[in-house]
């Protein structure tokens, strides 16, 4: 097993700074593009863990949700045994519940402070950060709060491999399934209880190439949940860049180095993924 001696775990500190106890802790999860991080103690996991169960209900007035595109609303996806419930943040205050909405927030607090520690250490300076994320790291940008299960009269894959094309995925997983690629095998990521798992994306990757110190972004897999245990919950955040935007690469000089629209990195990696 090439993650025997597990993932590396982060914490949030008081000074909002995602913080490991080594070096070596960050620069493995810098190189994998994957770490656990503790849950902070203000994030309410248990009330959105059960409003996630109650999608589950045929009655729940959440899945009649209007669908904003392919992406948004109560939606089944093709070849995988996913369906979720998925909203970007501009409508978390029309359909989901306030403790909901306000947890969806604490997430982008989650998520700032990881991509601005990513910053920190690539050697960007400060003041660009925000041009460099499309205004992620000041606030702005787009997030995404899904609450997902797996339906298991779907045969497929539970979800396939794939990387993610934004910038960090905060996922809540209870059950074992997750497995990331490491030296083109696949590995199970155990269930720790009281930490979230982090993945880092594409766009993250893109942006910190030229940097001192770039971050991987990481393959990953969901299995099939058998029938005989029928039921996986997860919540999962999406830190992305907003879809019209552009997106720097600077080195630590400040000197520009790169730039690609949202539009024709994520078609370049959607191309790449179905070839």
């Amino acid at each position: 097993m090439l993650l025997n001696e597990g993932l590396p775990i982060a914490v949030i500190s008081d000074r909002q700074r995602l913080m490991f106890p080594t070096e070596e802790d960050l620069g493995r999860a810098w190189a994998l593009g994957v770490f656990y991080l503790k849950v902070p103690d203000p994030l309410h996991l248990d009330s959105a863990r059960e409003f996630g169960c109650g999608l589950l209900d045929p009655d729940s007035p959440y899945r009649k949700i209007p669908k904003y595109g392919d992406l948004e609303g109560f939606i089944a996806l093709e070849n995988n045994q996913q369906t979720k419930l998925a909203l970007c943040r501009h409508h978390w205050d029309q359909h989901y519940p306030a403790a909901i909405a306000r947890f969806g927030r604490q997430l982008d607090d989650i998520g700032v402070a990881i991509i601005c520690e990513v910053f920190h250490q690539s050697g960007i300076p400060e003041p660009l950060w925000s041009s460099a994320s499309g205004g992620y790291a000041s606030g702005a940008g787009t997030a995404f709060l899904n609450f997902v299960h797996y339906d298991t009269r779907n045969p497929d894959l539970g979800l396939r491999p794939h990387t993610d094309y934004g910038f960090v995925t905060i996922l809540d997983a209870t059950t074992p399934g997750l497995q990331v690629e490491v030296a083109g095998q696949f590995e199970d990521v155990p269930v720790l209880p009281g930490h979230l798992v982090i993945n880092f994306g594409e766009a993250l990757h893109f942006i910190t190439a030229h940097s001192e110190r770039t971050v991987g972004a990481v393959v990953h897999r969901v299995l099939s949940q058998k029938s005989s245990d029928p039921v996986r919950h997860g919540i999962v955040y999406f830190a992305n860049p907003d879809l019209d935007g552009m997106l720097w690469q600077f080195d630590a000089k400040g000197e520009t180095q790169g730039s690609s629209s949202v539009q024709d990195l994520f078609a370049l990696l959607e191309k790449n993924l179905t070839e």
